[in-house]
């Protein structure tokens, strides 16, 4: 298992970069939001087909460190605040993980990449690691790797196991007493006024 630290919106420049978009997109706060958001959905979906995880760090100019819920077990970002920068947050994570975790360092930042220059810790730019994501989105959108929903479990179950689990559901169906026709159903007769 490999733990991925990764240095949000370094990543996020690199990724519009890649994708045409110049920074100046980010001019509006919904739009960041949008983007930080689908950023964290890309990685999220990058991380779901391993036993990695990865913690992405944004820098932020809130008081205090803060943690944002996601929707998987793999994924933990933060908001970095006044006094705490991504940078400064990556790099304590890397002294804190224990000896036995492959830590692997998203990060085109310079100083960042020599701070946790250790034999244990892989970095990697943020070039490389946008890239590997947009490998990963084609290899998902690619239809032979996806399963769609015009597939059905009927389809997967061998014909033998498929007979005898309809004779079993259709006798369940006959042994199962009929509410209406149940005279012990806990329910007397409906007596008016």
């Amino acid at each position: 298992m490999s733990v991925y630290l990764i240095d949000g919106y370094n990543l996020l420049h690199e990724v519009l970069r890649q994708q045409g978009s110049g920074s100046d997109r980010l001019l509006a706060s919904e739009d960041l939001d949008r983007e930080r958001n689908r950023l964290v959905d890309h990685i999220a979906s990058f991380m779901g087909g391993t036993s990695d995880r990865a913690i992405v760090v944004f820098d932020a100019r809130g008081e205090a460190l803060q943690k944002v819920e996601t929707a998987t077990a793999q994924m933990e970002v933060y908001f970095g605040s006044f006094t705490r920068s991504a940078d400064s947050i990556i790099e304590s994570e890397v002294f804190r993980l224990t000896p036995g975790e492959n830590v692997i360092v998203v990060s085109s930042d310079y100083n960042l990449q020599k701070t946790v220059f250790r034999p244990d810790v892989l970095r990697r730019s943020s070039r490389q690691f946008a890239t590997d994501l947009q490998n990963n989105t084609k290899k998902i959108a690619n239809s032979q790797n996806c399963i769609t929903m015009s597939h059905r479990i009927e389809d997967r179950v061998p014909a033998n196991t498929l007979d005898r689990l309809t004779r079993l559901r259709d006798e369940l169906r006959q042994d199962a007493p009929n509410e209406d026709d149940s005279e012990d159903s806990g329910r007397g007769p409906v007596s008016g006024p």
